[in-house]
């Protein structure tokens, strides 16, 4: 078996330098024969594409969206419906003389989409009804009623909080960047307070919840900008008494801080009214059979779609199954990237920014992913870098590159095979180990843009799997 996978990788690597078209790969073909032991041979598929919108609510962003402005598919409104951590075990110190003060909201952002002078007004209300669910959730029927009633008594702000993103008037100071970070800070009601700080069950997550369900974050006011925002936090503030003896009780002032993190549930929400309409619109635009686009955070994707069945009987014609073990040992899947480098002033301007990280995934696996902050694998789902080539005329094309060939194998070795294998380009944020560089996490760009590509059916630049295969025979 040894000396089979020596000759194997020679031919591999004949193959490479070889760089050959065909039926049967060139390089070393003319010493085998039909009954060699080993078959290595090459063939091209093409692809078809399509743009498809999904749900478009997420439930682990890279940031969370708030506010209200017209893009280039649609007016956005986004919002935000979030659980906060239980510290468990926590207690209140001397809880017989503990006082509230009050209850501070703090929404973190670094930047934002739009109109940065223009007002916008915040709002928070208390999810009253029910909280997030731990398992499932689905996102294409989620209301809002079944959260929160939305009236007097669940608003947990006096009024609107006006605030114009362009102007800090809160922030906070990151030491290990040596910045400040700008900072909406509410003050919540005195009732809101009172009720909060009477739900004192730490002992777990599914506890507080049964307590303090979570909070209904949104705007009422402003239709010309959005908040990226990175992070969520409520602190209540209280003092309380400690004796000492022989002297005067000391009053002890303090606050508990509790953050809406990846261990409990959120959902930022978006409504695109007139997206279902761009999308038609899209479709059935000349351009459409040119170009495809991957709009962020419409959750407008790029569906690209291969015929397997035609894949599947051409390997098993040219390298019978019942008589080879096959593998797939390179499946190169390029995406051309249509762009122009020319930066202005104005974010709106900038909406064509390719993502700097495009995964692709099996329609079939989608949901899931993100669902269960799932990490990528080469079976389901490979993320690939925005990558600049430059020409001998010093003319820059961008692409994305993807090898499938581990993807296709299983696909090969599957009791459940299919007529077709439908993929989805989707925009992320990726995060690495800094030792290692292995992915650790991936999660949805919310970034307010879009990826142009050339669309799979371009008839100038139509889109391709080169494959290349070989098959061991199974009397070893």
């Amino acid at each position: 078996m040894r000396k089979i996978c020596k000759l194997f990788f020679f031919v591999s690597s004949l193959i490479i330098l070889a760089s050959c078209d065909g039926d049967v790969i060139n390089a070393g073909a003319s010493t085998l024969d039909e009954t060699d032991d080993i078959r290595v041979l090459s063939d091209t598929f093409p692809l078809t594409s399509s743009l498809e919108a999904c749900s478009a609510i997420s439930l682990t962003p890279d940031s969370f969206l708030l506010g209200e402005c017209e893009t280039h598919f649609g007016n956005l409104r986004a919002d935000i419906l979030t659980q906060l951590a239980c510290p468990e075990g926590f207690e209140y110190p001397s809880i017989e003389t503990a006082v509230i003060d009050s209850v501070c909201l703090y929404l973190y952002y670094r930047t934002w989409y739009g109109d940065g002078k223009s007002p916008l007004g915040i709002t928070v209300y208390e999810m009253d009804k029910s909280t997030l669910p731990s398992s499932t959730l689905n996102l294409d029927s989620l209301k809002l009623d079944d959260y929160c009633s939305m009236d007097a008594k669940s608003k947990v702000i006096s009024s609107s909080h006006v605030i114009i993103p362009a102007i800090r008037t809160d922030s906070a100071y990151l030491s290990a960047s040596q910045t400040y970070i700008s900072c909406v800070r509410m003050r919540l009601t005195d009732d809101f307070a009172k009720r909060f700080f009477q739900a004192r069950d730490f002992s777990s997550q599914e506890a507080f919840n049964n307590q303090f369900k979570g909070l209904y974050i949104r705007t009422d006011f402003g239709g010309s900008s959005v908040l990226y925002i990175s992070d969520i936090v409520m602190t209540a503030y209280y003092h309380f008494t400690m004796a000492r003896p022989g002297v005067e009780d000391s009053v002890i002032y303090d606050a508990k801080a509790f953050y809406a993190n990846e261990e409990v549930r959120q959902v930022n929400r978006y409504v695109y009214p007139d997206r279902e309409a761009i999308l038609q619109d899209y479709n059935n635009a000349p351009s459409a059979a040119d170009t495809s686009y991957i709009v962020s955070p419409a959750n407008i994707y790029t569906q690209l779609s291969v015929d397997w069945s035609s894949i599947h009987q051409q390997i098993s014609d040219r390298c019978s199954t019942d008589d080879y073990r096959i593998y797939v040992n390179k499946a190169n899947l390029t995406v051309d990237v249509i762009y122009s480098d020319s930066i202005t002033d104005r974010p709106r301007d900038n909406w064509e920014t390719p993502a700097t990280y495009m995964m692709l995934i099996k329609k079939e696996n989608f949901k899931d992913f993100f669902a269960k902050n799932e990490t990528p694998t080469d079976t389901t789902a490979i993320v690939a870098t925005l990558t600049a080539t430059a020409d001998s005329l010093s003319n820059i094309s961008y692409t994305y590159t993807y090898d499938l060939s581990d993807m296709l194998t299983q696909q090969l070795h599957s009791d459940n095979q299919v007529e077709t294998l439908d993929f989805m380009l989707v925009p992320v944020s990726v995060t690495t180990n800094s030792s290692t560089g292995s992915v650790t996490s991936v999660k949805q760009s919310q970034t307010i843009s879009a990826t142009r590509i050339r669309s799979a059916n371009n008839p100038d630049y139509p889109m391709d799997i080169e494959l290349v295969y070989s098959g061991f025979s199974k009397k070893y």
